[in-house]
């Protein structure tokens, strides 16, 4: 019986039973699609890691939902140069970090890995700029989508649709009463995703839990197999990228701006993601979006 060894670890969380969880599948190579996604479901996190080939500079990766291979991953890369150090697959100094090329079949990346000091690895992924574009939507159909609570959101700022690695819906919400108040509708939020063609939707506010964060979001994604989304990396760039674009952030005379993200709250599994962004003459030149992950759980998958 065939076994492959494998991780689980909570992202973008310091601690278990926070963040988004993520699972790290070693020695995949000889594992076809159809297995990586069988497996994936049976592991059931947002996102499973399949690693196919890891060395110090360039490592190689296929990334699947319950559902679907995805291009790139957030939070699965949080997990995956986590588990790499952890494992001693990848070196990562005291002083000028490391700097790593992740590879997917469709897509390929820096990753930046830095030592803290209190030895955790902080992981930053390297994404391209996000832009948007207006979206019509009703109040009805976001009531349909949302429920009565969702009524209220600031009519200066528009519903933006962006595509990149995922295709997101970013909804502004007026505050973070309504958002805990939404009663999501899963089956007509899928409808509605399949119709538009988008991966997840993302509702935002720039009220926070905490004095130090930038803005809360809620996300979802039943179309690619995760109702609620805990915590995403390649998602906060596109809600970074909506609060640059329509000038909700303080953009400092040096061009460089960190953007902390309060998500998976109402689910109880409470994440920080951050997101750096530095600027020339006010337009986005370098986005690395990132975080911590925790491992949770480590053995063996095996297959018949």
């Amino acid at each position: 019986m065939p076994r492959y060894r494998v991780d689980l670890f909570d992202s973008f969380s310091e601690q278990p039973f926070g963040g988004s969880p993520a699972g790290i599948i070693y020695g995949a190579a000889d594992l076809a699609a159809s297995d990586m996604q069988k497996i994936a479901k049976e592991i059931g996190a947002p996102a499973t890691c399949f690693v196919m080939n890891a060395g110090k500079q360039d490592v190689y990766v296929r990334f699947f939902s319950t559902a679907k291979e995805y291009q790139m991953c957030g939070h699965g890369t949080l997990a995956l140069m986590t588990s790499l150090v952890e494992r001693g697959m990848l070196e990562v100094g005291r002083d000028n970090g490391s700097t790593v090329n992740l590879h997917t079949p469709e897509n390929s990346t820096t990753v930046e890995l830095i030592r803290r000091h209190d030895e955790r690895i902080e992981t930053m992924l390297k994404l391209a700029p996000a832009y948007f574009d207006s979206v019509l939507m009703s109040e009805a159909d976001l009531v349909s989508l949302f429920g009565p609570e969702i009524k209220g959101s600031d009519p200066n700022l528009p519903i933006g649709r962006t595509e990149s690695d995922f295709t997101h819906l970013v909804i502004p919400i007026k505050d973070l009463e309504a958002m805990r108040a939404i009663v999501p509708d899963y089956k007509n939020i899928e409808s509605m995703c399949a119709e538009m063609q988008i991966d997840t939707v993302v509702l935002f506010t720039l009220e926070t839990v905490h004095a130090e964060s930038t803005v809360h979001c809620r996300e979802f994604g039943p179309l690619v197999g995760t109702p609620e989304v805990p915590a995403a990396g390649t998602t906060n760039r596109a809600l970074a990228c909506y609060l640059l674009r329509y000038g909700l952030l303080e953009i400092p005379l040096d061009g460089r701006c960190t953007v902390i993200c309060e998500q998976g709250y109402e689910m109880d599994r409470p994440s920080k993601i951050r997101t750096d962004l530095t600027l020339n003459k006010g337009e986005d030149v370098n986005i690395c979006v990132g975080g911590v992950a925790t491992k949770v759980i480590s053995g063996y998958f095996h297959l018949p």
